[in-house]
């Protein structure tokens, strides 16, 4: 009789075979439905029943995803976005998946006077923008909305639904939105400076707390290494606060310091 465990690691690389095989051809599927462009006209047409008086408009997909922590259950939402944009507005459309239906709800129309900031991240691959996350913020600071754009969308799970190459469109609302947003953060000055104040502040709280803890905690080496770390990477730094070093950071300095020289001098002297 042949022992079991002599097929279980052909069995294991077979299914692994498989795996790879599958993903492979899902991939180049995909790949292939983005290049022909059926979701993106799909797209234009609701984009199109979403704002029946517009007609001078571009548009992209966006989406965003969001994380809620109870307990030890962490719940991620999905949202999916066409946006539209002319010269001065845009218009975000949340979108609904019922199988293959796509639906549209009430268009989210946003201008400058709107808004109090609006921060932008870019990424790129090869020089070429992948990229670009939107954050919105209101005339307090809050931010009631935030997706980003990728050049590419692939249909790889059941929360992703669409197929999608949108670099030229993606390069077009890049333009658009880097336009909007200096209009945006030039007309509200007082706002970004409040933040980037409030940032500090916060900072700098939260590095005196960890910098007090490596000091106390600088006996047990790692644990002191890390809070001080931590504490150094959040601190205001010393450019940001006029050249001079803030009272965490400097506690943070000396915590690190203690925790890499305390433990080998009680190590020295116990043993």
């Amino acid at each position: 009789m042949i022992p079991v465990s002599e097929y279980a690691f052909p069995v294991l690389m077979a299914i692994l075979a498989l795996c790879a095989v599958y993903t492979i051809v899902k991939r180049h599927k995909n790949l292939s439905a983005a290049q022909e462009g059926e979701d993106m006209v799909r797209l234009r047409e609701l984009v199109a029943k979403a704002l029946p008086n517009e007609s001078d408009y571009k548009m992209v997909c966006a989406r965003y995803e969001r994380s809620a922590h109870s307990g030890r259950t962490t719940t991620i939402y999905h949202y999916t976005y066409a946006v539209a944009f002319d010269a001065a507005r845009m218009w975000v459309i949340p979108l609904g998946f019922e199988k293959d239906d796509i639906r549209f709800q009430a268009p989210i129309l946003v201008t400058g006077d709107q808004l109090g900031l609006v921060e932008l991240t870019e990424k790129r691959k090869k020089e070429q923008l992948s990229h670009i996350n939107v954050k919105l913020r209101d005339k307090e600071g809050a931010s009631p909305l935030e997706f980003y754009v990728d050049a590419q969308l692939l249909q790889f799970d059941r929360f992703h639904h669409l197929n999608i190459n949108q670099q030229e469109e993606l390069e077009q609302f890049a333009g658009f939105i880097r336009s909007f947003a200096q209009k945006v953060n030039s007309e509200n000055e007082a706002l970004r400076e409040k933040m980037a104040n409030e940032a500090l502040s916060l900072g700098s709280k939260r590095s005196l707390i960890l910098g007090v803890m490596s000091i106390l905690c600088c006996s047990l080496f790692l644990a002191g290494i890390i809070l001080s770390v931590i504490g150094l990477l959040i601190a205001p730094k010393p450019k940001a606060t006029g050249g001079k070093p803030e009272l965490g950071f400097i506690l943070c300095c000396v915590g690190l310091g203690l925790s890499l020289v305390v433990p080998f001098v009680m190590g020295f002297l116990l043993f």
